[in-house]
């Protein structure tokens, strides 16, 4: 199987499992499993920690629900990709 570069952005960088409902952190452009940076986001905050980035290299230390937008135009090259992926399986 070939990943293109395009695919890899699919990619939550937390679940490692290709994007449903993805969220990008306004302050450093990553984006995320909406699900998934929640959690994160929780669990740290009940140990009175920062949330960190979870995106290899980046140095933004304080991931805060207020950071994170719904990211339409991924979800919906996300859904355009896999139909057309679905329609070559046929």
């Amino acid at each position: 199987m070939i990943v293109t570069q395009s695919q890899t952005n699919f990619i939550c960088p937390i679940t490692q499992l290709e994007m449903k409902k993805p969220v990008k952190n306004k302050v450093c452009g990553h984006t995320y499993e909406e699900e998934a940076i929640v959690r994160m986001i929780e669990s740290k905050h009940r140990r009175k920690k920062k949330a960190c980035c979870p995106k290899i290299g980046c140095g933004h230390a304080d991931v805060r629900m207020c950071d994170l937008v719904q990211d339409e135009a991924l979800r919906r090259a996300i859904e355009s990709h896999n139909k057309k992926r679905y329609r070559h399986s046929e």
